[in-house]
């Protein structure tokens, strides 16, 4: 046997300085084989007898402790350490063919041997990953994660478990080789990771906001007297106490129970809390991860596991006071009190039907370490238990609770009893808690307002070259006050940082205020922002505004950091949101505050470039918009990739080129009219290359090594024939030529932005960026005023000598501005007539999209006809094609068309899958004709259509022994009648029905 050779397997146990290294790539303990079982059993008898330091040596095997759990090696090879294996080593007879890895391996399967034969069959784990966030369930799965070992074998052994750990990590034989035994204690090796908290992290003394328990004792007297049973007195338990209910219409309960030695247990049901609804379906989905085909739970299985996380619930609960859940009651006239809960059985274990339970010990709030094990596994905060429906607002926490607060608004009537409760309730009212303590946990802790300004700062200058989504889960870079700012978009980081309630608003206005002073202070006064243009009180369309409108601050103080956009969103928002009064941290890039287009609809703005590009061509002699190949997407269900379309216009002093996609995307491009637009051309292409960092690699190819058509100048890279030439980042490999511009603005999905390389150009400083991205340098107010941005472009407007002098550079009578528009064409018949760019410039956003489908379907042009069809059909959730809008199914219309081809068939399938009939619809064959005789009865060979049959009989679900024809006849007897208004054969056609009949 070889001793300890310092590499260990990769289990840290020793070091390669050790004295007795003797040089070899295997690390074997200093027994053999036949020994490991009694060295175990005497390492669990050291356990649990002595304690052991961080590390440790046990008979000559050194290890480490660490949270309670012991690790120690058994075996190992390292193949970086074998020298045996490095070019004209000199064979060494005595080691087997496999080398030192195969001495490892042999070493690592007889310890499994031995250890299975003198203790059974070992208990196989595999990492268990459970709930929302797939987080490992317990301390071994862990382990297991973090050392990349996917099986464990464990053996109970009493109060310890031994678990050993062999893997390779990577190809057997050729990789590293590790063998570990862990040994832990068996609540660790069962349970989940809530065994490893230690008792602090139960505290939570700001969950009642700071009420002393008399006070809440007081509160409860008063809602259950009001409302339920009053005061009862739990009888035959060991503790005395008193218990008081309060139910709700929607049967939210509330259970206090208060002991008379001054301790007191909360139990609450909220029906609709994310518990009750998500919780039980998440364990089943837990438990059953492994399944393959995994049946949706039944009701029977939703309950056990609901009662199965209550029973985990409670566990931690002390006993006595637990004792006091199910005991009976008398109210004061010795009767017996019903229990507002519900109860069921676990096993012989009454169990209540709760969504959460917390208890005061008599010094500090706590709640229990599996609740917040489930809450961590479900991405749960308290609210998510119904404390908030059940605890802070019935009882309003952190506020006042006097008679005013509840007969504000009742009769005469009302307020003389609640004032007869009042004055009858036997508990005085206590001073109210601190500022901070009424808050709760909703106000940040253990920070300074200064510091978490500098905090916001940190995190806008870091944005800049970190993702908040990769990063590390303990980089606190991206925290305030220890919440997390979460990415929305990419363009807007946001973190709720305080709540408050209606009740406790003041408190949340007052903290604000010192917050907003600290940022005056760091970064000086503020803008204001708004969700709508003041001028016109249109909403703004930007992400920042969007998160204001959510949740009903229309207004926010903001400043200018790091080149992004600081607001400190807060206040009570108006009760239609219902929403809590909040104080929000929002931090955006500079274009995602103002809409480049000031509201203006993309396909209004496509449009308005269409109607100003074509009277530019006609007035000026200006290049008419026209279409352009590109890589974008291809059409849903279908290999089609529509052209898009580019032009350009003149905006005062300076060029606009725009192109426009299918898939409502874009790509706007400045530089000036004048001279300056050669010293533009004369940039380095690497610099244009980042102007244009951070577009869509498919918008990239717009304008990536085009002819520009006499649109723009390009600026082309040397040496760009070099196929070796290093790729840029964020371009096309092959891109040898870009345009020469000055500013880039692309549109996604939503709205309008900046290139990045463009914002990197207001990347420091807490000046107004707007000053850079929307000048006059780079064109934007000229734009903005050319196309009319967020107001109407008429052709009133564009007859005006002031517009058409600086947009056409001559001039525009009415009659020409009117035809430019009238140029565009009704939908329906640019529909049925016209290209998708076409039916796209007519339309201002998708119209109802069945409305205009039978008319693209019955378009001549084959390519024109599917790409405007299945533009229509994207969303086959968002179109019912069952519906007919004539005697003809959209089916029927498709198969009229005299253009009808084989490569049709993407297009009938998508017809089919938004509902079309396959038959001859709702007026039967008398008024329309089956889609097989219309294909039978066309002038062509039956090989030009054959796959649309195929088609039709595998998902039109058709019954060909149906009639079919006025005279009654089936699709299979006229085709076997063989007479067709043409000279073709049907006997291919025949056999594909016959076939499809006998099926």
């Amino acid at each position: 046997m070889t001793e300890d050779t310092g590499t260990n397997g990769g289990t840290g146990g020793t070091s390669a300085d050790d004295e007795d290294d003797d040089g070899l790539p295997i690390f074997e303990p200093p027994f053999g084989l036949d020994d490991v079982p009694g060295f175990c059993e005497r390492l669990v008898d050291h356990l649990i007898s002595s304690e052991t330091g961080e590390e440790f040596t046990f008979e000559g095997v050194e290890g480490e402790q660490a949270q309670g759990v012991w690790i120690l090696p058994l075996g190992g090879y390292d193949p970086k350490e074998d020298r045996t294996l490095t070019e004209g080593a000199p064979a060494d007879r005595e080691l087997p063919p496999g080398g030192y890895a195969e001495v490892a391996d042999t070493w690592a399967q007889g310890v499994r041997r031995v250890l299975r034969e003198s203790w059974g069959t070992p208990l196989v784990r595999t990492p268990k990953l459970v709930g929302v966030s797939m987080e490992p369930e317990g301390i071994l799965d862990y382990l297991m994660v973090a050392v990349r070992i996917e099986e464990a074998e464990m053996w109970d052994r009493g109060a310890l478990c031994c678990v050993l750990l062999t893997s390779w990590d990577g190809e057997p034989m050729t990789s590293m080789l590790r063998q570990i035994l862990v040994v832990m204690p068996r609540e660790y090796a069962f349970g989940g990771m809530a065994v490893l908290a230690d008792d602090e992290i139960t505290v939570h003394d700001l969950l009642m906001h700071g009420e002393h328990l008399t006070e809440l004792r007081r509160r409860a007297w008063l809602m259950s007297a009001l409302a339920g049973q009053g005061e009862v007195r739990v009888r035959d338990t060991a503790l005395e106490a008193s218990r008081f209910s309060l139910r709700a219409r929607n049967a939210t309960t509330t259970v206090w129970t208060f002991t008379d030695d001054g301790r007191a247990l909360v139990l609450m049901q909220d029906p609709q809390s994310d518990f009750v609804s998500s919780a039980a379906e998440q364990l089943i989905a837990d438990q059953l991860a492994e399944a393959e085909h995994a049946d949706e739970p039944s009701e029977e299985q939703l309950e056990e596991a609901q009662l199965i996380l209550i029973a985990r619930m409670l566990d931690g609960v002390p006993e006595d006071l637990r004792e006091l859940i199910a005991a009976r009651t008398e109210n004061g006239r010795g009767e017996p009190a019903e229990h507002e809960l519900e109860f069921r059985m676990l096993g012989d274990q009454p169990l209540p039907l709760i969504s959460g339970a917390v208890w005061f010990d008599g010094e500090h709030w706590r709640v229990t370490r599996s609740l917040l094990e489930i809450g961590s596994l479900n991405d749960f905060g308290m609210d998510d238990f119904g404390f908030a429906e059940a605890v802070r607002k019935p009882y309003r926490l952190g506020g006042s609770f006097t008679l005013e607060d509840f007969s504000g608004r009742t009769s005469e009537d009302r307020r003389a009893q609640i004032e007869q409760v009042f004055a009858a309730c036997p508990y005085p009212e206590q001073p109210r808690p601190s500022d901070a303590e009424r808050l709760g946990y909703g106000l940040p802790r253990d920070t300074t307002h200064a510091e978490m300004v500098l905090e916001i700062e940190r995190a806008t200058e870091k944005w800049w070259d970190f993702d908040p989504e990769q990063v590390d889960v303990q980089d606190r870079t991206f925290r305030v006050g220890g919440r997390e700012l979460r990415a929305m978009g990419g363009r807007v980081l946001r973190s709720v940082i305080a709540l408050a309630e209606p009740w406790s608003v003041d408190v949340l206005q007052a903290w604000v205020t010192e917050l907003s002073d600290a940022m005056e202070n760091r970064w000086g006064p503020a803008f204001e922002m708004q969700a709508r243009e003041p001028k016109t009180s249109m909403e703004r369309k930007t992400p920042v505004a969007r998160v204001m409108r959510a949740v009903g601050l229309m207004n926010a103080p903001m400043w200018w950091v790091n080149g992004h956009a600081v607001l400190l969103i807060a206040g009570a928002p108006d009760p239609s949101y219902a929403e809590e009064p909040q104080a929000i941290i929002v931090i955006g890039r500079a274009d995602a505050v103002i809409d480049l287009m000031r509201g203006t609809r993309t396909w209004e703005l496509r449009q308005r470039t269409r109607v100003i590009g074509a009277l530019a061509a006609q007035v000026a002699g200006e290049a008419a918009p026209h279409e352009i190949s590109w890589r974008g997407p291809s059409l849903a269900g279908s290999d089609l990739r529509p052209n898009a379309v580019r032009g350009r216009i003149r905006a005062d002093d300076h060029y606009w080129v725009w192109h426009f996609a299918h898939d409502g995307r874009g790509l706007l491009m400045s530089y000036p009219v004048d001279d300056t637009a050669a010293a533009v051309a004369r940039s380095s292409f690497e610099d244009q290359a980042e102007l244009f960092r951070g577009v869509p690699v498919d918008l990239l190819s717009l304008v990536t090594d085009r002819d520009p058509a006499g649109l723009y100048p390009v600026v082309t890279r040397p040496g760009g024939a070099d196929p070796d030439r290093p790729p840029i980042p964020g371009l096309l490999r092959t891109a040898t030529s870009l345009p020469a511009v000055q500013a880039v603005f692309w549109r996604d999905e939503s709205d309008w932005r900046a290139s990045t390389g463009m914002l990197q150009q207001v990347r420091t400083g807490t000046g107004n960026p707007f000053a850079t991205l929307y000048s006059d340098a780079t064109g934007v107010p000229q734009l903005q005023w050319a196309v009319g941005a967020g107001e109407s472009l008429t052709p009133d407007i564009l007859a005006d000598d002031r517009y058409s002098s600086v947009v056409f550079g001559n001039r525009v009578t009415l009659d020409e501005a009117e035809a430019a528009y009238a140029q565009l064409g009704d939908v329906h018949q640019v529909a049925l007539t016209g290209t998708l760019n076409q039916f796209l410039d007519t339309v201002l956003g998708m119209p109802a999209r069945r409305y205009v489908l039978d008319a693209a379907l019955a378009n001549p042009d084959p390519r024109n006809r599917r790409e405007l069809a299945m533009l229509l059909l994207e969303d086959v959730d968002d179109i019912d094609a069952s519906i007919q809008l004539s005697h003809l199914t959209p089916i029927n219309v498709l198969f009229e068309n005299p253009t009808l081809e084989a490569d049709d068939l993407l297009l009938l399938i998508r017809l089919l899958e938004a509902g079309a009939q396959a038959g001859p619809g709702l007026g039967g064959p008398s008024v329309a004709r089956h889609p097989l005789v219309q294909l039978a009865d066309r002038d062509a060979e039956e090989a030009e259509f054959e796959p649309l049959v195929h088609t039709l009989l595998m998902r039109g679900e058709l019954d060909l022994h149906a009639p079919a024809l006025p005279d009654g006849r089936s699709v299979l007897d006229y085709v076997e009648a063989g007479v067709f208004p043409h000279r073709y054969s049907r006997a291919g056609l025949l056999d594909q029905l016959r076939e499809a009949a006998a099926a």
